[in-house]
């Protein structure tokens, strides 16, 4: 169980505090708007926003603004009753980060899933639960299945519990927000161009002028190719577009208009089959060569995203604001892709260049769409002696998906040891179904926050939300499936406030996951009730060395009822039969050791499994749940123009499913580890060049899992980056 490390987690890190005495009185007499090293300005004085290209570790703000910008977390990151990571656009500069999947490594209760049959995109796990349709962006669902390019943000916060209450439908395990760039009366140019072996190429702008006193503009584009280093034939190539104007900064009444583009194109990689073998239960990654690709050399996959986003802020009475976001996304999608596989069981020792793979072609043709509205008020008021903090507000949108799904047949296999990586495409192609998928949403909210004295605070929030989905399939057979859920969402909880730069909190939250959340219904699912979730968390968090750096600890206990699982007497149907439950502790370091040395670092400790089920699989793990995950990163100015540092990324076994697969094989992956360096030299004060080298010792391991196939892991890559600001 993981209360009593956790109890002993907390008890030490309060104990630790009593040493810290000096900072935290001096943090104490710290601005209230000033956190962990960041310095927040007035909202009546915008806070400068300067790239982080040519700057100094001194410069990195690794814990992002006191208080993220969601409408019903009124209060700081310290005080915020749940485990938060703040990924800043400096640490992905100097971690040399180009994919949110690699961004997201850095915090340790997320893990990468692999591509699954439609399932394109940045599809990653929270503490052992799904989050592909958990991420946000400014607070509104992103809800594209597309390889999402960090080239426009400037943090990616990562909150790990429920946050139905804050989001709606789904984040069990938690949600990811992407905080997009916004404009500055700075005014600044900054650009980057990186290159690498394997041809890896990238170029960046990053450009912010101010129009008048209270507007400005900024854009941020991006150009972009990467092959998998270490996979044939593998490879992206990205462009991005990102234009931001904003008019009356600092006024009553702010006004910000944004678009963001992106699109790519390359050839999908499903990476290498599992390989049954007789004589053992257990389902391996066949052992191949690392670089073997099983596609075609004419497989494709191209996406587009394009963003629009109108959002105003207002301020009414003293200390009352009020916002309204609108937003409009369109996305699409091409591609067609193989996975491999080997189905029969193989006998002990037959060789492996004798074992043929079949290829399963995956590809569709798709668009997806999002139109949502969200308003809140919030504002601040004294009762009976108590300050409330209060916020409500709701949102109305339309999702909608249009999938042309394809089949294929006649596809000839290829050699496991072997393979045919120059073949073009062979076979038959037809449609398998084409699908036009409706949601309407509508939510509701309230939450208040009290203060009683200077040392408690009661936090509670409410939310219903309706989703109702209507499903068509006009091929081949036409059928029609509804799906109507309104389901509320609740979160209370209790912060002590033990010293000025110390926090302690106890939360209870619950979540809920509609069956047609993924945009998809199906005659075995259309009836199911929502997943049901509740977890409790106890948790910590202290800032050291004068508010520069923060500690956290948590530990939380997160069980899902009705559990979507096969049902025993026909695995093609599916039930609610099931019971999960995922709980752990989670350690967390950010910030500012000393002003000369960053931090970013992580552990979580993590006990996934079902606990109840009709199937034959009660305490197996959940899928992508390694027990054990560490992540570090951190950077040290060694000289005022040198900067060195590194990480390291350990992931204890895991595995892609808690049943097991057709063969009645359990599949399990071993752990690893992998490190990176780096180091950036300061040329002249507008610029710099940095060295990165990703898994140092060229580490073959898994990375995304999936039942039928697994993603392989890049092999060591080193690029550098001419860096530019001025």
């Amino acid at each position: 169980m993981a209360w009593p490390a956790a109890v002993l987690i907390l008890a030490g890190l309060q104990a630790g505090a009593a040493q810290a005495g000096a900072n935290t009185d001096e943090a104490a007499a710290a601005p209230a708007n000033q956190v962990s090293g960041v310095d927040i300005k007035a909202p009546d004085k915008p806070a400068p926003k300067r790239p982080a290209a040519a700057q100094s570790v001194q410069g990195v703000e690794v814990v992002a603004p006191r208080k993220l910008a969601l409408p019903l977390l009124t209060e700081p990151v310290i005080e915020t009753p749940q485990t938060i990571t703040l990924i800043t656009e400096q640490v992905m500069q100097l971690a040399g980060l180009t994919d949110l999947r690699d961004v997201l490594r850095l915090d340790p209760s997320v893990s990468n899933h692999a591509d699954e049959d439609s399932g394109q995109g940045t599809n990653v796990q929270i503490r052992g639960f799904s989050a592909r349709f958990d991420i946000y962006r400014d607070g509104q669902l992103d809800l594209g299945q597309y390889y999402r390019d960090p080239f426009d943000l400037e943090t990616v916060e990562v909150l790990t519990g429920p946050s139905s209450v804050l989001f709606g439908r789904g984040s069990t395990g938690g949600a990811i927000n992407d905080v997009s760039k916004k404009p500055s009366l700075d005014g600044f140019t900054a650009a980057t161009l990186t290159g690498g072996d394997e041809g890896l190429g990238r170029l960046t702008g990053d450009v912010d002028a101010p129009l008048s006193a209270t507007s400005a503009v900024r854009i941020n584009g991006m150009a972009d190719y990467s092959p998998t280093a270490g996979r044939d034939k593998v490879y992206t190539s990205r462009f991005g577009l990102s234009p931001v104007v904003a008019f009356g900064m600092g006024t009553p009444t702010e006004v910000t208009v944004g678009l963001m583009h992106q699109t790519q194109w390359g050839r999908p990689d499903y990476g290498v089959p599992w390989i049954d073998i007789s004589g053992t239960n257990v389902s391996h990654p066949a052992a191949v060569p690392w670089g073997n690709y099983y596609g075609f050399k004419d497989d494709y996959a191209r996406t587009n995203a394009d963003i629009a986003t109108v959002a105003l802020k207002q301020d009414l009475a003293p200390g009352w604001t009020f916002n309204d976001q609108a937003r409009y996304a369109y996305y699409s999608r091409n591609f067609r892709g193989v996975e491999p596989g080997v189905t029969p069981i193989v006998a002990p020792g037959t060789p492996l260049d004798e074992v043929t793979v079949t290829r399963t072609v995956r590809g569709l043709q798709s668009t997806e769409s999002f139109l949502e509205d969200q308003a809140d008020v919030s504002g601040r008021f004294q009762l009976w002696g108590l300050t409330h903090k209060l916020v409500f507000g709701g949102e109305v949108g339309r999702q909608t998906s249009d999938p042309t799904t394809n089949s294929y047949s006649g596809v000839p296999g290829t050699n496991l040891i072997s393979p045919d990586e120059d073949a073009l495409f062979s076979g038959v192609t037809k449609v398998k179904s084409q699908v036009n998928f409706t949601a309407d949403t509508l939510g509701a909210y309230v939450g208040d926050t009290i203060e009683y004295g200077r040392l408690f605070e009661a936090e509670g929030v409410v939310r219903i939300d309706r989703f109702d989905a209507t499903f068509h399939n006009s091929v081949p057979t036409p059928l029609t499936l509804h799906e109507d859920d309104t389901e509320p969402s609740y979160r209370a909880a209790f912060v002590y406030k033990p010293a000025p730069a110390g926090r302690i909190y106890v939360m209870y939250g619950t979540s809920f996951d509609p069956s047609a959340e993924d945009l998809s219904l199906s005659a075995t699912t259309a009836d199911l009730a929502p997943e049901r979730e509740h977890t409790v968390e106890a948790g910590i968090k202290w800032e050291f060395n004068h508010r520069q750096l923060l500690l956290s600890a948590a530990a939380f206990d997160t069980v899902q009822d009705n559990f979507r699982e096969p049902s025993p007497t026909d695995p093609s149907l599916e039930t609610i039969a099931g019971t999960a439950r995922s709980e752990g502790v989670e350690l967390e370091a950010q910030g500012h050791i000393t002003p000369r040395w960053v931090v970013l670092a992580g552990y979580t400790y993590l006990d996934a499994k079902i606990i109840s089920s009709p199937n034959n699989d009660v305490g197996q793990p959940l899928q992508d749940a390694p027990r054990n995950s560490l992540r570090l990163f951190s950077a040290y100015d060694v000289t005022d123009r040198l900067t060195m540092g590194g990480g390291m990324d350990y992931s204890s076994s895991r595995v892609p499913a808690s049943v097991p697969d057709p063969n009645g094989f359990r599949q399990e992956v071993p752990g690893y580890a992998t490190f990176s360096v780096l180091a950036r030299y300061q040329l002249r004060p507008d610029l710099s060049l940095q060295v990165n080298v990703d898994n140092l010792f060229d580490k073959h391991y898994y990375d995304g899992l999936d039942d039928n196939h697994l993603n392989v892991g890049a092999g060591r890559s080193v690029h550098l980056t001419l860096a530019f600001r001025q």
